[in-house]
């Protein structure tokens, strides 16, 4: 088995990373996620080969301070020739998103220094409880990129990247030309887009802004979008709650490593 770097423009190859992938979607969410625009711009994609046959993929996303890795769901074996590859390409930072590795697996090739599980929740056209769509928040366009990048700075958003208004589902509200509450998605897939970067400054929270915001985006989104995903803390409660409210189920959960170069 070998591993290699398929080209952005080898649209056959893409195809076969997307096909594998979605064998098990939601465990593979953000792999296919970087396999679509925006984010396939910024996304390196490796392939393991035996011959000319696929066998796995994984991609490492470079739109962030430190690169995102995602491993498709696979065995063992191809694990661990992944892991061992990774190790002689990365920097020394990185994150490693994963619904399937443990940290035990991570520790054999990495330092690990922290991890956050995440629930995934989804929903669909027909789940959906969003409320009426709330005409105080702007559908931010790439006039306000300036504006918005600074607010998700100033708040150590992460993960955010400007590519990410390019879904044109981003929405913000304000409060006498100050930007008080943002969202919008990480990632699309072409019949699913990912709600995130959902930010309400502190002192404008339990005023149902952030409801009308998510409730916003998501009646946007499914007018194009068969679903819509999310990740929130698995201890998160209130925003579980909330998410409930809206007419998200649970579907599994991933992990977010903090790892770096042993």
């Amino acid at each position: 088995m070998k591993i290699h770097l398929i080209s952005r423009n080898d649209h056959d190859l893409l195809k076969r990373c997307y096909e594998l992938a979605r064998k098990n979607l939601y465990e593979n969410l953000v792999l296919i996620g970087d396999l679509f625009p925006p984010c396939v711009n910024q996304s390196d994609i490796f392939g393991v080969f035996e011959g000319s046959e696929l066998l796995s993929c994984f991609t490492v996303f470079n739109g962030f301070q430190i690169p995102s890795v995602v491993i498709l769901h696979t065995s063992e074996v191809i694990l661990e020739l992944t892991m061992t590859y990774l190790s002689q390409i990365l920097p020394k930072e990185f994150v490693l998103v994963s619904s399937m590795i443990d940290a035990t697996s991570i520790k054999q090739h990495f330092s690990l220094h922290n991890k956050s599980v995440e629930c995934c929740m989804i929903t669909d056209r027909n789940s959906a409880l969003f409320r009426a769509s709330d005409y105080s928040f702007t559908n931010a366009s790439h006039e306000d990129l300036n504006r918005i990048d600074t607010f998700y700075k100033d708040n150590n958003t992460f993960p955010w990247n400007p590519i990410q208004l390019e879904s044109q589902f981003y929405f913000f509200k304000e409060r006498k030309t100050k930007i008080i509450a943002c969202g919008g998605t990480h990632f699309e897939t072409p019949k699913l887009a990912h709600l995130g970067n959902i930010l309400v400054l502190p002192e404008y929270r339990r005023q149902s802004i952030g409801e009308n915001l998510v409730s916003t985006i998501g009646t946007e989104i499914l007018k194009k979008k068969e679903k819509i995903s999310l990740f929130v803390v698995e201890d998160n409660f209130p925003a579980i709650h909330l998410y409930h409210k809206l007419g998200f189920t649970y579907k599994n959960n991933f992990t977010i490593y903090s790892c770096s170069l042993s």
